[in-house]
C-alpha cells in the first residue's frame, strides 16, 4: 500500500529526450513518400534504394531527436 505521507515523484527525465512516436512516423513517412516522387524505385538497384532508404531515416530520426531536445530544453 502505498504511503499517503510520501510525495510522488515525477517522470524520469529519460521520457523527455524522445518525441512522441508519432511525430517521427509521419516525418519519415513524409519524407518517404518525396523520396518514392522523386527517385522512383525502377531507376536504381534494390540495395542502392534500401540504403538510401535506411540513410535517410537515421538521418531524419537525429534531426527531429535533436530538435525535440532543443524545443523542450526550455521548458525544463
Amino acid at each position: 500500500m502505498a504511503d499517503p505521507q510520501r510525495p510522488t515523484s515525477s517522470p524520469p527525465a529519460t521520457s523527455q529526450k524522445w518525441a512522441p512516436w508519432w511525430i517521427y512516423l509521419i516525418v519519415l513517412l513524409g519524407a518517404n513518400y518525396l523520396r518514392a516522387y522523386t527517385l522512383p524505385g525502377d531507376s536504381l538497384t534494390l540495395p542502392a534504394t534500401v540504403a538510401i532508404a535506411v540513410g535517410q531515416a537515421a538521418v531524419l530520426f537525429v534531426i527531429v531527436t535533436a530538435i525535440w531536445r532543443f524545443m523542450r530544453r526550455g521548458h525544463e
